[in-house]
C-alpha cells in the first residue's frame, strides 16, 4: 500500500502520483484537466482511497501567503491546514510549484541533466528557472531549503529587453514572463507579424527557416540568457543554473547555444564574466520534477521529525 500522495496543480493541468515513505521512486502517475478543480474534493477523496491514504504533499502554481496558495491564473485557493482537517490527514504540506522544483535536484540523476555549458561549482547555491506558461524560479540551497520567488512577475527588465526583439511599443509588455515564458513567445511573433499561433507553432515555424520565427526564438535565447545572467548574480548560484519545464526542453534542442553562452557572460566585468563562466547551465529532462520534488520534501520533513 502506498502511504504518501504526491498533487502538482499547475497552470495547465493536475498531476499526481504515490510513493512510499522513505523511498525515491514515484508510481501510479496521471493527470487531469484542470477543470476538474471544480470538483476538487470530490478527486481528493477518490485519490486518498477514502481515507487509507494518511499524508499528502501539494504543490500549486501560485505564492504561498500564511499557509495558503491563490492560484495566478485560477478562481482557487487552497490551505494545508484546512486539507489536514477536512480529510483526517496525519500529514499535510503545501508548495509552491517552484519550490517543488527545487527539491527534485537531490534525487536528479546526472544523466537526467543535459549540459548547456559546464563549469566548475563553487558553493551550494542552485537556481533553478523555466518559462512555461509563466516564469518560475526558486534558489536551492544545499539541497535542504528552497527559497521559491516571484520573479516572473517582476518589472525591471521587462523593457530593457523587448530590444532583443526589436519591439518598440511596450504598452502589451509589462513584466518579466510577458517577454520571457511560452506565451510571451506567441505574443511576440503577433506582434511582429500579426498572426496569433502558438509557441509550439512559432517553434515549428524557426525548424523551417521562418525569417520572423528566427527573429524571434533567438530573440528569446538571447533574453533567457541575459536574464539568468542577472539572478545568477544576484543569487551567486555557483553550484549551477538548471532549465526545467516542458517549453525549455523543446527549445533546448533548436536554440543557438553559442548565441545563449555568449549572452550570458556579455556586459560583465572580468570577475563576474570569471563567476559566471564557472557556473553550470543544465536543461532538466526528467518528466513530473514537482511530484518528485514533493516526495523529497516530504522524505526530508519526515526525515527531520524521525
Amino acid at each position: 500500500m502506498s502511504n504518501v500522495l504526491l498533487l502538482d496543480i499547475g497552470g495547465t493541468n493536475i498531476r499526481y502520483a504515490y510513493a512510499n515513505k522513505n523511498s525515491s521512486e514515484i508510481f501510479d502517475s496521471n493527470k487531469e484537466n484542470l477543470d476538474t478543480l471544480k470538483g476538487f474534493d470530490n478527486l481528493l477523496n477518490n485519490l486518498l482511497e477514502n481515507g487509507s491514504i494518511k499524508s499528502m504533499v501539494v504543490s500549486v502554481a501560485g505564492p504561498m501567503i500564511n499557509g495558503s496558495i491563490s492560484m495566478t491564473n485560477r478562481d482557487f485557493k487552497i490551505n494545508a491546514d484546512d486539507l489536514k482537517k477536512e480529510h483526517n490527514l496525519d500529514n499535510c504540506f503545501l508548495l509552491n510549484d517552484w519550490e517543488s522544483i527545487g527539491y527534485s535536484l537531490s534525487s536528479t540523476k546526472p544523466e537526467d541533466i543535459s549540459f548547456i555549458k559546464k563549469g566548475k561549482p563553487f558553493n551550494k547555491n542552485s537556481l533553478f528557472i523555466g518559462p512555461g506558461t509563466g516564469l518560475g524560479g526558486a534558489l536551492v540551497i544545499d539541497n535542504d531549503f528552497v527559497l521559491p520567488t516571484e520573479i516572473g512577475n517582476t518589472t525591471m527588465l521587462t523593457e530593457r529587453f523587448l530590444k532583443n526583439f526589436s519591439i518598440k511599443d511596450d504598452s502589451s509588455y509589462v513584466i518579466l514572463e510577458d517577454v520571457l515564458s511560452g506565451t510571451a513567445i506567441s505574443s511576440i511573433y503577433k506582434t511582429i507579424s500579426g498572426k496569433d499561433i502558438s509557441a509550439e507553432e512559432v517553434v515549428k515555424l524557426f525548424e523551417v527557416d521562418d525569417p520572423i520565427a528566427i527573429q524571434v526564438i533567438d530573440g528569446f535565447t538571447i533574453t533567457l540568457a541575459e536574464a539568468i545572467s542577472d539572478l545568477a548574480l544576484i543569487f551567486i548560484s555557483g553550484n549551477g543554473i538548471y532549465l526545467a519545464g516542458g517549453l525549455i526542453r523543446s527549445l533546448s534542442k533548436i536554440i543557438n547555444t553559442d548565441l545563449f553562452i555568449k549572452s550570458f557572460i556579455s556586459n560583465k566585468k572580468l570577475v563576474h564574466k570569471s563567476m559566471l563562466n564557472d557556473m553550470p547551465i543544465g536543461v532538466v529532462n526528467r518528466e513530473h520534477t514537482c511530484l518528485h520534488g514533493n516526495l523529497n520534501f516530504f522524505n526530508l520533513r519526515n526525515n527531520k521529525l524521525s
